[in-house]
């Protein structure tokens, strides 16, 4: 059993999670987090050793968050593999908060770290490819065999992460649900 992470860890996380995902992680220094934390570098540079090792921590809080809402929406329909599609599909939706929605953080960490041995950028790319098979899984349990559905659910996903920052939830973001259930319907049915 692991120990709680202390609360000057947790502190540089929060402020570090919330720079990053609203300006990008590029944009924010190492100096920036310990102003805004109000911690000493050293307290930084021991729990977090480089800005790789803190971006990793950033998109794995994510990942976490990210998966457990997943998981419970689809938890709530055992047994119907089609309902489960179309709760991930609403739970996708609810991670969109207008006032605080700045996009995927993965599609954005992608986007700002090209290096194929960046942790962002493998991080990213392992979602993303976790989510295709979250959808394929739901798919073949409610009877397509082939990717094709998963493949175009994971399309109009991240259409719609990518919409809501630029758009707004009025924009394009709002036929996720219609699009997504209209192709699960076409399919399954």
């Amino acid at each position: 059993m692991s120990a709680a992470p202390s609360s000057s860890r947790q502190r540089i996380l929060d402020v570090a999670s919330d720079l990053f995902y609203r300006e990008g992680i590029r944009a924010i220094s190492m100096d920036t987090i310990v102003e805004r934390s109000g911690l000493s570098k050293a307290t930084l540079y021991r729990h977090f050793p480089t800005k790789d090792e803190l971006i990793a921590a950033y998109l794995e809080a994510h990942d976490h968050h990210i998966w457990e809402h997943f998981d419970e929406a689809v938890a709530k329909h055992e047994g119907f593999p089609k309902a489960q599609l179309i709760a991930l599909i609403d739970a996708v939706i609810e991670l969109f908060k207008p006032e605080y929605y700045r996009g995927c953080p993965f599609l954005n960490a992608f986007a700002e770290f090209s290096d194929e041995n960046h942790p962002a950028h493998r991080m990213a790319l392992e979602y993303n490819r976790a989510l295709r098979m979250r959808l394929a899984q739901l798919s073949q349990k409610a009877g397509k065999m082939d990717e094709d559905l998963s493949d175009q659910l994971l399309l109009v996903i991240n259409g719609a992460y990518s919409s809501v920052p630029v758009l707004g939830l009025d924009g394009s973001a709002a036929q996720l649900k219609k699009i997504a259930t209209k192709m699960i319907n076409q399919y399954l049915d």
